[in-house]
């Protein structure tokens, strides 16, 4: 039961992680959603890659038997609670960057199959990938 308990406090330390994260862009405090076709996980997705991020690490790292001959607890420190946190915060940030790069291919798909607009295309370059899909999805065709 106390390996369970640890396990939960690692989770939790990674799903805060990674949910600090999600106030890092402009994604925002929002519910998963479909946007034109691309999928945003919202802070939710954040919050769960955080913690299996965080318990993936920390069961890397603290790689004992748990079961059968030998098997002992793990040992537990502040360390692993900073770690939880950092990796937690990390794996969303990566979460967030393949959401993000999904959102710009198909800003560029868009904007593709329309007439050229320097003003557009101006913006998109210099916007957030939210504000340039929305920027390509007003273009004149």
């Amino acid at each position: 039961m106390e390996l369970l308990y640890l396990a939960f406090v690692v989770g939790f330390c990674g799903a805060a992680g990674g949910f600090v994260n999600v106030f890092i862009g402009d994604n925002g405090l929002h519910l998963p959603k479909v946007n034109n076709g691309v999928f945003l996980p919202g802070f939710l997705g954040n919050v769960i890659i955080g913690a299996l991020a965080a318990l993936g690490s920390w069961g890397a790292a603290k790689a004992i038997v748990i079961y059968g001959a030998g098997s002992a607890m793990p040992t537990f420190s502040t360390g692993d609670i900073a770690n939880a946190l950092m990796i937690g915060f990390g794996g969303a940030k990566w979460f967030k960057t393949e959401t993000d790069k999904t959102v710009l291919q198909e800003t560029a798909a868009i904007a593709a199959r329309k007439a050229a607009d320097p003003d557009a295309a101006i913006t998109i370059a210099k916007a957030t990938p939210a504000k340039a899909l929305a920027a390509a999805l007003q273009m004149p065709r």
